[in-house]
């Protein structure tokens, strides 16, 4: 075999495929790495499912979302009126530019609140998030979702009476 560089000629081969590739599957990652994206998705799963006692709020929202700023800025005075509750971010959407979109947001993850990211969509399906913000609220054994702005500053309004 013929010698390329460091490698070998037969290492070397470019995967040559259409774009049908990157269509058909939202995320096209190796297998290694979709494992490792579905074990982390579990985990939030689990973890926002089984808080049902205490009280916690979880933002589903896109980096696009021209609303991102004013959500996660009440949600951190939220956290800070409210220190006993969980609060935490959902960023979803697509995966396109997410590391400039991620930066652009970058001083919104260091106010407290910890960010997952659901890049598959499977955490927004399983708790049937079409459009966001939302506001998945765990409060008094009971679960609720809101959406909007004025929706979550009615919801504040009844929890300080």
């Amino acid at each position: 075999s013929v010698m390329a560089g460091f490698f070998d000629e037969k290492d070397a081969s470019i995967h040559q495929s259409g774009c049908g590739e990157c269509k058909g599957d939202s995320l096209n990652l190796n297998p290694d790495l979709k494992d490792k994206v579905s074990a982390i998705e579990k985990k939030i799963s689990s973890n926002l499912n089984k808080n049902t006692s205490g009280k916690e709020i979880t933002l589903f929202i896109d980096l696009s979302d021209s609303s991102f700023d004013q959500a996660v800025n009440s949600l951190v005075k939220f956290k800070k009126d409210n220190s006993s509750w969980s609060i935490k971010g959902v960023i979803t959407g697509s995966s396109n530019n997410l590391k400039k979109k991620l930066l652009t947001k970058q001083k919104f993850f260091g106010t407290g609140i910890e960010f997952s990211i659901d890049l598959s969509g499977s955490l927004a399906r399983e708790f049937n998030i079409l459009k966001t913000p939302v506001y998945l609220i765990a409060h008094n054994g009971s679960q609720q979702k809101i959406t909007g702005q004025s929706e979550f500053n009615d919801f504040v309004s009844r929890l300080d009476k």
